[in-house]
């Protein structure tokens, strides 16, 4: 295995009513943020990337549901999101969970590769497929939770609402204007060389449309679920009301567990993660900085933080249930690779875990 990646260097290439009693909790929120933006909260130490123990636990699937650019306050209580609302006081609620850096790609990256790789843009991928000559891009080679699930003889699969049908590959769709409901950003998978250029990985991105009846067989051990820019509370020219994006993707999120839980893969040893890509401070909060971290900078210094976000675990014992701990979306990745006895990851490497929520005892 390789543990840590080549950089593909090809910069030009020629292809949002808080419950009672919550305000507190936000205050001691923000407080944080302002020392965590002032100093290292935590670090994450660096070890051999062997296999960790998870107890009892392994994993039969992992259902993960990425939403966009809402921080903790927004996502949960300071706008119409009933449904995501009530989940973090039954389920189990990452309370000081925060996204690796800004903006979209280079959080995606991290939570399938265990790091962000330098990334501080949306640049397509360099294997895009209509990508003009000349254009900045990404491309990266090295191990990632696709590599490692396979070898494992584990299996997974992106769902992708709006995907192009036609061409996978493609970076956006509808592929020209400026209201692309499918985002090539919002896909990590297409950015690594071993995945976007085999056929056989590409056939494992598939359309939302398809999770539906995949469920009623065996779904994959690893599903990675995408909404559109309309229902991922990310926004478009199209659909650009702040509590509407909100609805819409409490509503998403709502009737995509119900599909689950709904299919013989919502097992005792299953788990949905519902998480942000990023966040933005808190609606009326002024002053708040724009990059909040838990886990300190990068060995080069670089700065880091994506900002305070929800990210909630859903189990079929459930029961309320928090972590407190400071981490970020390489714990996230750190959780799923010990739960499939797998080794962790570069910055995976020493993460703290979300195992307490994946792992509830049943009553």
């Amino acid at each position: 295995m390789t543990p840590i990646p080549d950089r593909i260097t090809r910069k030009r290439f020629n292809r949002r009513t808080a419950p009672k009693g919550f305000a507190a909790i936000r205050d001691a929120i923000f407080a944080l943020h302002l020392r965590c933006a002032l100093a290292v909260c935590a670090t994450f130490t660096t070890a051999p990337g062997l296999a960790h123990q998870s107890g009892s636990k392994t994993f039969d699937h992992i259902f993960v549901i990425v939403l966009e650019n809402h921080g903790f306050d927004d996502a949960l209580y300071n706008g119409p999101s009933s449904f995501l609302r009530r989940l973090s006081q039954t389920q189990g609620l990452a309370a000081n969970y925060f996204g690796v850096t800004h903006p979209s790609l280079p959080n995606y990256l991290a939570l399938i590769s265990g790091d962000e790789f330098g990334v501080r843009d949306d640049n397509p991928s360099c294997f895009a497929s209509d990508l003009r000559p000349g254009q900045a891009c990404h491309g990266f080679q090295g191990e990632t939770l696709v590599d490692q699930l396979e070898e494992a003889g584990l299996s997974f699969a992106l769902y992708a609402e709006s995907l192009p049908i036609g061409d996978v590959l493609q970076r956006n769709n509808p592929p020209v204007g400026d209201s692309a409901l499918y985002a090539q950003k919002h896909n990590p998978f297409v950015y690594f060389e071993q995945i976007a250029t085999n056929l056989a990985r590409r056939q494992k991105f598939k359309p939302f449309e398809a999770l539906a009846s995949d469920l009623g067989g065996a779904a994959p051990s690893f599903v990675f679920i995408v909404p559109n820019q309309c229902h991922d509370g990310h926004g478009l020219p199209t659909c650009n009301d702040a509590d509407q994006l909100t609805r819409d993707y409490d509503t998403f999120v709502k009737q995509t567990i119900g599909l689950i839980q709904a299919s013989p893969n919502w097992t005792r040893n299953s788990a949905i993660v519902i998480t942000f890509d990023e966040g933005e401070a808190a609606s009326g909060i002024k002053g708040a900085p724009a990059y909040v971290d838990c886990c300190g900078a990068d060995a080069n210094g670089a700065t880091l933080g994506g900002n305070h976000v929800a990210t909630i675990v859903v189990t079929q014992c459930g029961g309320p249930a928090t972590n407190a701990t400071p981490m970020n979306h390489y714990a996230l990745l750190a959780t799923i690779e010990d739960g499939f006895h797998l080794p962790r990851l570069r910055k995976a490497i020493g993460a703290p875990t979300l195992m307490d929520l994946f792992d509830p005892a049943c009553h």
